[in-house]
C-alpha cells in the first residue's frame, strides 16, 4: 500500500486504487497521514472534519469514519500495513517507511540540506531531484479546511521552495543543466516576483552563460517591482549580484553569501 499526498490525496495497494470517495473519510484520513505517530484527540479531528461547527452527531460519525478507514487500510493484505489504533485521548495511523510520499519528501531534503552544508553537491543535487521529483501539486488543496491539514501544508510547500532553491542554485553551476535550471527560474520568478533569491539565481545562471545583458534586465525589472509594489529597494545579496554583472567578474560571485553557503 502506498500514500500520497503531494497534489491530491491518492491510495495504492499495487494496481488497485483505495482512495477514499467520501469527502469527510479523505480529510480524516489525510489529517492522520500528515500527523502520522501521533495521537490525534477526538476534539481535534472533530474540528478538523467540521470546522464550522460539529453536528450532535459528530462523535458517532467520526467513530463511522474510523471504521471504514480502518477497513480500507485493512484491505491491503501485507503484512506491516498501515495500522490505525484508539490510543487515548484519540487515534494514532503508524505507516512504515517507504509507504508514504511527505515521509520520503521529508528524508530526501534533510540530506540534501545536510549534504549542501558540507559541500557534497553531487550528492546533494541527488537529494533534491529526488524530493522534487515526488512532489505533484500543491498538497491537499481540496481538503484544506482544518488547522490539523493547513498547518502541515502551508510547512511542506516552505520545503518545498527551499528544495527548489537549492535544486536550480546546484544546477546554475553546471553548465550542462544550467539552461534548463534559467528555464525554471522564469517560471518561479513568474510566480514568486517578491522572492529575491529566486531572481538573484536567475541573474547569476544568465550571467555564467554569457548574457549579462539578460542578467541586467532581470535586476531593473526586479527593482522596478519591489519599489512600485512593496517600496523597498532591492536587498544586500541582490545588489551584491547585480554588482558581480556589472563588473563581469564571477570571481566576485564569492562574496554573495546565498552563491557560497
Amino acid at each position: 500500500m502506498r500514500f500520497t499526498l503531494l497534489g491530491q490525496l491518492q491510495v495504492h495497494d499495487g494496481g488497485r486504487i483505495l482512495t477514499p470517495q467520501a469527502h469527510k473519510q479523505r480529510v480524516l484520513l489525510a489529517a492522520l497521514l500528515l500527523h502520522h505517530h501521533t495521537v490525534l484527540s477526538v476534539e481535534s479531528l472533530i474540528d478538523e472534519l467540521w470546522p464550522e461547527g460539529p453536528p450532535r452527531t459528530a462523535l458517532q460519525a467520526l467513530r463511522v469514519y474510523i471504521s471504514q478507514l480502518r477497513k480500507i487500510l485493512q484491505s491491503g493484505g501485507g503484512p506491516g500495513g498501515p495500522a490505525l489504533t484508539g490510543q487515548a485521548p484519540g487515534y494514532c495511523l503508524v505507516v512504515e517507511d517507504g509507504i508514504l510520499d511527505v515521509r520520503e519528501f521529508d528524508r530526501h531534503r534533510e540530506l540534501a540540506r545536510a549534504a549542501h552544508e558540507r559541500h557534497d553537491f553531487d550528492t546533494a543535487l541527488s537529494h533534491y531531484r529526488a524530493a522534487a521529483g515526488l512532489w505533484r501539486g500543491a498538497p491537499l488543496v481540496d481538503l484544506r479546511e482544518g488547522m490539523l491539514i493547513r498547518s502541515v501544508t502551508s510547512r511542506l510547500e516552505e520545503s518545498w521552495m527551499a528544495v527548489e532553491e537549492g535544486r536550480i542554485s546546484l544546477e546554475v553551476r553546471l553548465a550542462g543543466s544550467r539552461g534548463e535550471a534559467i528555464a525554471r527560474l522564469r517560471e518561479l520568478v513568474a510566480r514568486h516576483p517578491f522572492n529575491e533569491r529566486l531572481h538573484a539565481l536567475l541573474m547569476i545562471g544568465l550571467f555564467l552563460s554569457g548574457r549579462s545583458g539578460d542578467a541586467l534586465q532581470v535586476y531593473r525589472s526586479t527593482r522596478e517591482c519591489l519599489i512600485d509594489e512593496l517600496g523597498i529597494e532591492p536587498g544586500e545579496e541582490l545588489r551584491l549580484v547585480h554588482q558581480v554583472v556589472l563588473d563581469s567578474n564571477p570571481a566576485a560571485l564569492a562574496n554573495v553569501r546565498m552563491w557560497t553557503a
